[in-house]
């Protein structure tokens, strides 16, 4: 498994929330090419997490795939890891599972290796915000073009897919998340995600007001807002 080597900051065994209607295993990958200042994971954007084997990560799935749906491959992001490929092809033949991708869409170029070899089934995406703003949302020089590239890779395949925009206040307004429907054609894939001050990769964030949920769904009421209970 050399030429797959990717490096991975965290195992979730079991997850009921992160691919709908699923049971899965979350693999966390370290590193990301964004820094988004909200970001909940600031262990892995930053690599200070201990790395697990891949071994020893395909081992733990592969020993519980008679009661799950599927497997989940998060980060960070994975797409910026060459080995990536490599890496699913292993973990699909160990488990017969179906692969999950939660990406930042920055790399269309692996997206699309991905989706020819069949190696993953559902891709969720983030659309961080309204195109005049990625780099200032992102803390980095993205192309948006790259961003673009991706959606129109996932819209042209048959997968399932998922678009979704984390709501931070700080760093948007509501009608920032309009332009962010209009940009994407009120594609109904599309989800709101409500920022949580609980950890950040920035601790000035620690600080800020989080979203109320009840303002987000009167100003776009046809958009799905997850993780909260209204």
């Amino acid at each position: 498994m050399s030429d797959g080597n990717i490096p991975i900051g965290g195992l979730l065994p079991v997850s009921f929330l992160d691919w709908d209607g699923r049971v899965v295993s979350v693999i966390f990958t370290q590193g990301c090419n964004f820094h988004c200042p909200y970001c909940h994971n600031r262990e892995l954007v930053l690599g200070e997490v201990d790395l697990l084997s891949q071994e020893w990560v395909i081992e733990e799935i592969k020993c519980r795939k008679d009661f799950l749906d599927g497997i989940v491959i998060s980060g960070g992001e994975p797409t910026v890891h060459e080995g990536l490929p490599c890496f699913i092809r292993e973990l699909k033949k160990a488990t017969g599972l179906p692969v999950k991708l939660d990406t930042n869409g920055s790399n269309p170029d692996m997206l699309k290796t991905l989706i020819h070899e069949k190696l993953i089934s559902c891709v969720a995406m983030d659309m961080k915000g309204p195109w005049d703003k990625y780099q200032h949302i992102t803390r980095s020089n993205v192309s948006v073009e790259l961003v673009k590239a991706s959606l129109n890779v996932l819209r042209r395949s048959n997968l399932e897919y998922v678009l979704r925009t984390t709501y931070v206040p700080h760093l948007m307004s509501l009608e920032d998340l309009k332009e962010v429907q209009k940009q994407l054609s009120h594609d109904r894939s599309w989800r709101i995600q409500l920022f949580s001050s609980r950890k950040t990769l920035d601790e000035e964030y620690l600080y800020y007001a989080e979203p109320s949920p009840l303002d987000v769904k009167e100003f776009l009421p046809d958009v799905p807002v997850v993780g909260i209970d209204l």
